[in-house]
């Protein structure tokens, strides 16, 4: 979606290297790698969680797509 942006080679080396700090760090302590979307299209999370907007946090409109947070992002 609009808005969203690449990341080159150059910049991915330092966000992989900072991210492996981090995550050594959380399973040094027990915690355990997941991966989720930032954000999923309304329609998506309404099916999923419902009508209800405590859960759900609209974006702007990107480029004609209604786009959403879930509750824990």
């Amino acid at each position: 979606p609009q808005g969203t942006r690449d990341y080159g080679p150059r910049q991915m080396a330092i966000r992989e290297r900072v991210f492996s700090a981090i995550i050594t760090c959380f399973k040094r302590h027990g915690a355990e790698v997941i991966d989720t979307p930032v954000f999923e299209l309304k329609e998506t999370l309404t099916g999923k969680y419902g009508e209800d907007s405590k859960l759900i946090y609209d974006l702007k409109d990107q480029g004609g797509e209604l786009l959403s947070l879930r509750y824990d992002l």
